[in-house]
């Protein structure tokens, strides 16, 4: 087949299609300067505008003054989560809906103007950051509609000032006072002061330290201390009062039957246990008798040593004259070292009672302690020398009992006690000369 194409002149082709193609060229170097010339005379968009106020923190709208809005509380407790709001206001005073500004925020004690731990949120712009001066950074972000909506947390009971100030700000609101107390229904108890071991037998009295849990007094709290065995329960109210050095404190008391147990319980108002349960037992008299706390072996060795005295001192007295043999010389000999063990007792448990049988042969002067130390300790205690209390772990303990003024004593004159051994000895040797 035969392709039939036109023919033209060369001239006139080329002509028609430069022409089009400088048009097209023209047009496109044209039509953009036109509309960046347009937009440069129109202004940047409203949106780019507000896009750089915001990451500028620059303040958008005009507003004439600032003010609270709403009424915050003027009380509340320590920890308690406190809303406050501020808005911007037009001349006329209505509310100017577009502004926004960066502004700073001051949680400061109100009698001396120190910043006090807080912590502040934004309601849109989440937690807000403290820096080093103690002054809270409030975005642009923050603020809707002309309205800016924090909440304030204060973790001291103090009286407190929140304040909103910054230089974006047409005008600085009134601060904004509140009270902050104390938390009386959730208390933490330390420091006790437990009574004196041995001053009674089925109470105790002990003193607890109290404050909240961020560590304020709680003057005009309660404690709650719930006794309970297993035929009566009793729940006692206890006043939290001022100490003498500026903290609050109270008494935990209860009583228990003698040879009896109980469970203790303290809680506070918020029904949160501070102390316990617990079980509680009957203390031991403090002065033991000794079939309570010695063995019969111990006593039968105790009234043996008693009736070995007390026959030594009658031959001493009558005068006997059987010369002593090589028995009697060891009974004396043991008698001599029972003198010296309990003297020796007595001084040790003087100086550092109440002490246990373990304690007193831990510090026997030269160690080791002898074997008969529970011995004299037993016999001091039969003759009231000494007298016994129960301490931790069922333990006996042991301390220099108290004598009353008048109470005649008797002492041992070891010198005239080796006259008299002498004195015997010389007439038994006179009398068996005689008889040679």
């Amino acid at each position: 087949m035969t392709v039939v194409r036109p023919r033209c002149d060369r001239r006139p082709c080329d002509f028609f299609v430069l022409v089009p193609v400088a048009l097209g060229l023209v047009l496109g170097l044209l039509l953009p300067l036109a509309v960046l010339g347009a937009a440069s005379a129109a202004g940047p968009p409203a949106g780019g505008a507000a896009s750089f106020a915001s990451s500028s923190g620059a303040p958008s709208g005009s507003a004439a003054s600032i003010a609270e809005l709403g009424t915050a509380p003027s009380a509340v407790v320590v920890g308690t989560t406190v809303a406050v709001s501020w808005q911007a206001l037009g001349p006329g005073g209505a509310r100017v809906t577009s502004f926004s500004a960066a502004a700073n925020l001051t949680v400061v004690a109100g009698a001396n103007g120190s910043n006090l731990p807080a912590w502040v949120n934004g309601s849109l712009s989440g937690p807000l950051h403290r820096s080093a001066n103690g002054a809270f950074s409030v975005p642009v972000s923050a603020w809707s509609g002309g309205v800016l909506s924090l909440t304030v947390s204060v973790a001291t009971a103090a009286p407190a000032t929140v304040r909103l100030e910054g230089a974006a700000l047409p005008s600085v609101p009134p601060p904004i006072p509140i009270s902050v107390l104390p938390d009386l229904d959730h208390l933490v108890l330390y420091d006790p002061v437990y009574p004196t071991p041995g001053e009674n037998a089925t109470t105790n009295d002990t003193f607890w330290l109290v404050r909240d849990r961020f560590g304020d007094p709680t003057p005009g709290a309660f404690l709650f201390v719930a006794y309970s065995t297993g035929l009566l329960q009793s729940t006692s109210v206890v006043p939290v009062t001022w100490t003498g050095d500026g903290a609050t404190g109270a008494w935990v008391n209860y009583s228990v039957p003698a040879n009896g147990t109980g469970t203790l319980r303290v809680s506070d108002a918020a029904n949160d246990t501070l102390l316990g349960p617990v079980e509680v037992f009957a203390l031991a008299p403090p002065v033991v008798t000794p079939a309570a706390s010695l063995s019969p072996a111990v006593l039968a060795a105790v009234a043996l040593l008693a009736v070995g005295g007390i026959v030594g001192m009658a031959v001493l007295v009558l005068g006997g004259r059987s010369r002593p043999t090589a028995g009697s010389a060891e009974g004396e000999d043991d008698l001599r070292r029972l003198a010296e063990g309990r003297a020796t007792v007595v001084e040790i448990v003087r100086e550092g009672g109440p002490l246990g049988i373990a304690e007193i042969e831990a510090r026997w002067e030269p160690p080791p302690a002898p074997a008969a130390v529970a011995d004299w300790v037993a016999s001091l205690v039969t003759d009231g020398t000494l007298s016994a209390t129960i301490g931790d772990g069922g333990r006996a303990r042991f301390v220099v009992a108290k004598r009353p003024p008048d109470e005649p004593r008797v002492t041992l004159d070891e010198d005239a006690l080796a006259r008299e051994i002498a004195r015997r000895d010389a007439a038994v040797d006179d009398e068996e000369s005689e008889r040679s």
